[in-house]
């Protein structure tokens, strides 16, 4: 086993929640506080995106990411000892009706995710109600992570799907009745980039989760996990993300896609310290 995966998987069997979750958060707060994981890309990106603020605002929000995800990873861990504290953390849902509607008639959904709250902790809350959660993800390079990770997405209920099998077998799963969770906030440099507006300012978006939808003929249903608290979150889950009628399957897509980039950056907006602001969403 790697270093970084020993270290980790010791940390995952020593952690509890209260005092041991407490200082694993504040030791990753300060890690990341002195390292700066891409400081000045997450500024720019926010210089973009809020147009508006002050330098001193950016400083203290990038400050409040890190805390943010230093949390995030403290609970996710502890969670890999209990999957069913994520039913005492989530303390508030909205809109689980429309996964439901379409786990009664047998139907999947796409699922449309950003890097925002916690969506780790979403897909395994969604597993624990009993729908079939599958994920596309990119494994990190260190393979003995990779499968350290995996084994951790499913101990908590997910079911990864490699990107090297990022069109049948999404589709496979959809039309049996899974539900596929897919992120759109990233930039995206394939075949499938569509330019979108994000935050006012045009950037490659993945087309993926319309596509998907639209290939598999179920709807696209965006979620989110907002952290209210250590430990507490909300869900807010719908309403789908309507394919238009009468139109080509690439407009369809265009405006679904559209639409899908509107409600990420309506989410980001109202907790902008619970973003994934170090990727680089402008690149080009």
């Amino acid at each position: 086993m790697s270093l970084q995966a020993h270290a980790l998987e010791a940390v995952r069997k020593w952690i509890r929640p209260g005092w041991r979750a407490d200082l694993v958060s504040g030791v990753l707060y300060g890690s990341l506080r002195v390292v700066a994981p891409r400081r000045e890309v997450a500024l720019r990106n926010m210089e973009i995106a809020f147009p508006e603020s002050s330098p001193s605002w950016r400083r203290e929000n990038l400050s409040r990411v890190y805390r943010h995800f230093a949390a995030s990873m403290a609970e996710y861990l502890v969670v890999q000892n209990d999957p069913s504290l994520v039913d005492e953390w989530f303390i508030q849902s909205n809109g689980l009706e429309w996964l439901q509607k379409q786990a009664s008639k047998g139907k999947g959904a796409v699922i449309l995710m950003a890097h925002f709250g916690s969506w780790e902790l979403m897909a395994a809350w969604l597993a624990r109600r009993g729908f079939p959660i599958y994920g596309i993800i990119k494994d990190p390079d260190d393979r003995d992570l990779a499968e350290l990770i995996e084994k951790y997405r499913r101990n908590i209920g997910g079911r990864p799907i490699s990107k090297q099998f990022t069109l049948k077998e999404p589709v496979r799963r959809l039309r049996e009745g899974g539900m596929v969770v897919i992120a759109g906030d990233q930039n995206w440099g394939g075949n499938g980039a569509l330019r979108i507006p994000f935050f006012g300012k045009e950037c490659k978006t993945p087309g993926g989760p319309a596509a998907f939808a639209i290939m598999a003929e179920v709807p696209l249903i965006p979620v989110a996990a907002t952290r209210l608290g250590s430990f507490r979150y909300r869900i807010d889950i719908g309403p789908p993300i309507d394919e238009p009628c009468d139109r080509t399957r690439e407009e369809k897509m265009l405006t679904m896609t559209r639409e899908a980039s509107l409600w990420t950056e309506r989410v980001i907006r109202k907790a902008p310290e619970q973003w994934l602001w170090m990727h680089r969403r402008w690149r080009d």
